[in-house]
Order: C-alpha cells, then structure tokens, then sequence
C-alpha cells in the first residue's frame, strides 16, 4: 500500500490565511498544511475539499488513475464537486470513477452536476458511480480485474444527517494491507464503531486532531482525546505496535508544529507534512477479499494481526523518564501528557492525603485528580521498589521530592540504603515508568538546617535517577526541554 497525503490541515489549512497568530507564523513559514486528503495506490482518494486537487498538482502527483472517491461527510472541506467538472474535461472523461459517500455528500455532487452540466450524475453513459456509503455495511470496490479494495464504513462523531450521516472509513487494500481514516471525529467514538475497529489491527491509522490545545470548536478531537482515543484503540486491538498512528486536520489551534511534533511523538504519534509518500509492506499476495468472503472470515482472517515479518519496526517508548522542574513549571503536565495513550496507568501519589487541615493542599490534589484520565488506577504510597520491580501497567510516580521528604529524619546510612535501593529498582524497571520531580536548590540557599537537609537530598537523589534514565526533561514555564539524550542539532 502506498499513501501519498496531499493534504493533513483543516478546513482552513494551517496556517489560516488571514491569522497572525504563533502558530499560523510558525507554519508559514516552516510547514504549510491544505485541506486533509490521502491517495491510496494513485487508485483510491479519500476526501476531496477545494485544496486537494491543486495540491496533487503541486506534489506532481496525476490523478488520472484515480478510480474510487470517497468522502465522509458533506462540509466543502471534505467535497468540492466541481472538481468532478473539470475531470470532465480531461483526458480521461470517459474512464469510470466511483464516489463512495454519505447520502447528503451524493446529493451534493447530483446538485452541482445538474446545474453546471444540465445531467444526472451516474445516469446511462456517465462515468461516475454513485455509492451510498452507511456505516456497517462494507463495499468491495474495483470492476472486472481491476484490484478490488474492500472499505468499511463506521459511524463518526460529527454533525448530524444533513451532511452525512457522517462515516469514517475502514480500507482493506488489495494487497492486505489496512487503513483507517478517522477524519472527522469527536469523542468518544459510537460504540458499534468501536465494536466494529476491535481487533484490526491497522497498519496505518489517520486520526483527525483539529483543536490541539483550545477544545470546544466543533465536533473535533483536541490534544487529550485524540490521545485517550489512541489508548482506546489500542485496548481494542485496532492500533497494535506496528501501526503508525497519523494527526491529521491540524489547526492553528495546536501550539507551533515543532511543539506539536514533540507532544505526538510522546504518545506514538506523528504529523507528517503534506506530501508524505508512505509505502507499508504488503501482508500477503492475495486480493483483498471481497465482502462476501469479509462476512463468513469475520473474527478470523479479517482481524488476525500482520505476520511479525510483514510489521515496520515499532516504537519502543523510553522504559525510564525522569520529569523535573521547579513549582509550577507544567512538570506534572508534561509527564501526564506522556502517558495518555497508554490503555492502562496506575499513577503513583507519594503525597500525604488531603485531610482537610490545609485547603490549598487539597485543591492542588484535587486539580492533579481532575486531570487524570477516567481509566487511571491511583495508589498512595512510598514504597516504590515492589511497584518498579513488577510487570504491569504504565507507571507514574508524583513525585520523587515528597518521596525525599518523608525521609529527611533517617541518618545518613539509612537514606543512603533507601536511595540506593529505589535506584536499583528504577534501574531494573519491569514496566514503563515517568517519575516527577522537583528541580530544588536554583534559588538561594535554604536558611534552616532541614530546608538545606531536603535542598542536598533531593539532588543527590535527582542525580542518581537521571543517570540511570532513559530521558530526563526539564519543565520551564510549561516548554518541557529535553536534557537526556541530548535533542538532535538542527
């Protein structure tokens, strides 16, 4: 399977033409995104607002093989009829085209062909095809021995049936090879689109992510639940560890594509420019199966995971991060934000629990609880090691300085032992683990004798776990910089 992604911006692209904002300059000048688009094997196109066709210009990219349309839902982002106008004509008016949509989106495209060309679209001696695409009922796709691609169509979360029902499409390619473009979305997803992604293991996933850090536009995915639908969809089975997980229909409403990157990437995700030419290994020789074959195999063959032979290599996530920052620094945040993808966490409190003596305690344990995804497991405790030294769920550990602090009275042969022994324990980590701590001392020296006691332990604790991490981030006013291993020059 090739995918050739003509566009991963929103309605408006990125940047927004008339915004001056940081993050529209930012991709002005470094990464202009158009209207979000992909073509399947130069055979297949899914979506087709205004942009895509002069993108496909732009990227010497011919449209001439292009056989099968599809398009989830009616905004003019995802359809622009007229360009079916100017196929017309081309050199290859006569050849046949499928366009696979939403019955509000076909309506459109029978509008716009009667106006402007005074005929019904897909009557006696046109070329197009129209389909109805309807959540849960799979098309097989391709004529006589033309390949066939096999497409799911599952419910979305967006708009209602004025411009859709809108759908979001499952792609079996001829070669095996599986794509799901989830574009648009909000969440969660219904739950027969969940029932009907489990277990499928995708090669690719296209994942729309519109509003990054300013929730509430629309019927979008922002930075959080694109995240938590990720760990979803990987409880499921439909996102597996060879699967490349893509953000597409990027806004200026996520921070500067830079900062983006850094943020996707903590949670196995990318955001390839416009462009991107991707080629996935084939999972098998054969056609894809047609739908008939689909239905009687379904739970088998349909579902069965790539052979490990035909996967690209996965990402491996740091087993071990250390996290520090000074009070407020967004350090909390940032190791949060590392794990939402994760299907299971257990996050680790080494505070002492609010007991109503000190308000401003409890509402700072309050916020930190009300960020936590729904899913999260809690425990409180100081005893780390048994935690790191057991398989299990993703670890996160807030934080490292109150673990100190409940030790400030052992001598100094007792803490040594203590420290020596979560150090080998976070050394020989069975599971993933992201530890907070608080980069103390970068003022002025403590003028009490326990406040220079916690200043030189929490150091020299700080020290011991960094060197044995694999990443180590400083939070300053909320931009996490990577301190360990060193970021890449350029």
């Amino acid at each position: 399977m090739r995918l050739t992604l003509l566009g991963t911006g929103s309605a408006d692209g990125w940047p927004n033409p008339w915004c001056e904002c940081a993050s529209c300059a930012w991709a002005r000048t470094h990464q202009p995104r158009g209207q979000s688009a992909v073509l399947v094997d130069d055979r297949l196109l899914i979506d087709f607002g205004p942009d895509v066709p002069r993108a496909a210009a732009r990227f010497g990219v011919s449209l001439a093989g292009l056989r099968h349309l599809l398009v989830g839902h009616a905004h003019p982002d995802h359809l622009g009829p007229e360009a079916l106008m100017w196929r017309s004509w081309s050199t290859v008016a006569d050849q046949p085209l499928d366009v696979l949509a939403p019955p509000a989106a076909l309506e459109v495209c029978r509008a716009f062909i009667r106006r402007w060309e005074g005929r019904e679209a897909g009557a006696d001696g046109s070329p197009l095809r129209l389909l109805p695409a309807i959540a849960d009922e799979p098309v097989e796709l391709g004529r006589g021995d033309e390949p066939r691609y096999l497409v799911r169509p599952v419910a979305a979360r967006h708009g209602d049936a004025d411009i859709g029902p809108a759908v979001l499409f499952d792609v079996t390619t001829p070669d095996g090879s599986r794509l799901l473009y989830g574009c648009d979305t909000a969440a969660p997803l219904p739950p027969q689109t969940l029932t009907a992604l489990a277990g499928r293991a995708f090669d690719v996933v296209l994942l729309e992510e519109n509003n990054g850090d300013r929730p509430g536009f629309g019927e979008h995915l922002d930075l959080p639940s694109f995240a938590r639908l990720v760990a979803e969809l990987r409880e499921l089975g439909a996102v597996v560890e060879s699967t490349r997980v893509l953000a597409v229909h990027l806004s200026h409403r996520n921070p500067p594509g830079d900062e983006l990157a850094r943020r996707l990437h903590d949670i196995g995700a990318e955001a390839p420019p416009d462009g991107t030419i991707l080629d996935v290994p084939p999972r098998a020789p054969s056609r894809a199966p047609s739908v008939a074959q689909s239905v009687a195999q379904s739970g088998t063959d349909p579902r069965r995971p790539p052979a490990p032979s035909d996967r690209p290599e996965p990402r491996t996530p740091p087993r071990r991060v250390l996290v520090t920052g000074g009070t407020r620094s967004g350090k909390s945040a940032h190791a949060e934000h590392r794990l939402l993808a994760e299907p299971d966490v257990l996050y680790v409190a080494t505070s002492r629990p609010a007991d109503g003596s000190d308000p401003d305690w409890a509402a700072r344990i309050q916020a930190h609880r009300d960020r936590r995804p729904p899913g999260w497991s809690t425990v409180e405790t100081l005893d780390l090691e048994p935690l790191l030294r057991s398989p299990g769920p993703a670890l996160l550990i807030d934080s490292v300085s109150l673990w100190v602090a409940a030790r400030l009275d052992e001598d100094e042969q007792d803490f040594e032992a203590s420290v020596h022994g979560l150090v080998e324990a976070w050394r020989d980590a069975r599971r993933r683990v992201v530890a907070v701590t608080d980069e103390a001392g970068s003022g002025p020296v403590a003028p009490t004798a326990v406040g220079r006691r916690f200043v030189d332990r929490l150091g020299e604790v700080n020290s011991r776990l960094a060197a044995e991490a694999d990443e180590v981030w400083l939070s300053v006013a909320g931009l996490p910089v990577r301190l360990r291993p060193a970021a890449p020059a350029g």
